[in-house]
């Protein structure tokens, strides 16, 4: 069971094949009014109790991602002690909230690597029901020593295969993702930004095939798909848009300085933000510093209201150091730049993203 507080954020609870089971929040049925989510497993019986949202998961795993939105950070910090999870068996005594912090402390973002991604694999897949959609790839699993209800045990040959096929598998998710070859997927015309998120709808479908490019791009770089998150909805929800290139074409390098105009009247109904990851690890560049900016932080403005945000491994001379975000010479990155609540203006595609300029 899923608590969600009421207050200003957008969120979701998933199943494993990252099919939004719902959306929380703002996009949610409780509108940002916050309520009771009751997630029923595949087979658990139905039930209907009053005062909750209830959903039914076809996987036994499921997970939520949530965002506070509210600009007063008293506020945030407000709604973050509000969310909780516990079984519904717990409901007439639930357990306080457990919220964990890093606090400093380095953690892994991304899917383990070499044998480690294939044990978790093998785990994951002895834990849930196999579904229609499922039988070819288990099929095409047991050869490599992957079978529901059995150990995990690959043997030598099978071991230096596996090994050999996660570094394969990687760099394909990574050429698949960062070098778009999706029809569509250029926002504007002539310019460098994609859409990260390239799927016709959130369960991944089409009437002819499954999306398994288009879902592979999207969630090698990123977790999680909700209604908000498709960019289809004016004044709420959010849209991703992905740059790995400067203007000229040259992948975006951390040893480098660059440059971004934010032209005025960004159409936002709430703010737009514009985040740096490392494109090796896709998690947040680990610089030290903030890896982002939004409209929201006390950054300078240009008198039309445009802003000009500066990437680069050191502070750009004679231009704002609130402006900048630092990168880290070699290494690769990309910028998600994020609009919250998109206004009108981006559906028509009025309003122009400049390219990421690079300094010379």
């Amino acid at each position: 069971m899923f608590v969600i507080p009421p207050g200003a954020t957008a969120g979701g609870i998933l199943d494993f094949w990252e099919r939004p089971i719902t959306d929380t929040g703002q996009t949610g049925p409780d509108k940002g009014k916050g309520g009771k989510y009751l997630i029923l497993g595949p087979n658990d019986p139905d039930m209907h109790p009053e005062g909750y949202y209830v959903f039914r998961s076809s996987t036994n795993n499921v997970w939520s991602g949530q965002r506070a939105l509210d600009p007063d950070p008293a506020k945030v910090k407000e709604v973050i002690a509000g969310f909780n999870i516990y079984p519904y068996s717990q409901r007439d005594n639930p357990p306080p909230a457990r919220h964990v912090s890093p606090e400093g402390k380095k953690w892994m973002a991304f899917q383990p690597r070499g044998m480690d991604y294939w044990r978790l694999l093998a785990k994951t897949i002895d834990s849930e029901p196999v579904q229609e959609r499922d039988r070819l790839m288990m099929a095409m699993l047991v050869p490599l020593g992957i079978e529901k209800g059995k150990p995990f045990q690959p043997d030598a040959r099978q071991t230096k295969i596996l090994t050999q096929a996660v570094e394969v598998g990687e760099l394909t998710a990574r050429a698949n993702g960062y070098a778009k070859r999706f029809p569509g997927s250029t926002v504007w015309p002539g310019h460098q930004w994609e859409y990260s998120l390239f799927l016709k709808n959130t369960n991944q479908e089409l009437p002819d095939r499954t999306q398994l490019d288009e879902r592979a791009s999207w969630f090698y770089e990123a977790v999680g798909v909700t209604d908000g998150m498709m960019g289809k909805i004016v004044g709420a929800g959010q849209v991703y848009l992905e740059s790995q290139k400067d203007s000229t074409g040259a992948w975006l390098d951390g040893g480098k300085q660059y440059s971004l105009h934010v032209p005025p009247n960004a159409p936002v109904a709430q703010f737009w933000s514009s985040t740096v990851y490392d494109n090796e690890s896709r998690t947040l560049i680990d610089t030290g510093s903030y890896p982002g900016r939004s409209s929201r932080d006390d950054i300078v403005k240009n008198a039309d209201g445009s802003v000009d945000l500066y990437f680069g491994p050191v502070p750009p001379k004679g231009k704002p150091r609130s402006n900048w975000i630092k990168t880290l010479p070699g290494k690769g990155w990309f910028t998600y730049f994020r609009l919250y609540g998109p206004t009108q203006a981006y559906f028509e595609k009025t309003w122009v993203l400049s390219d990421i300029q690079p300094s010379h």
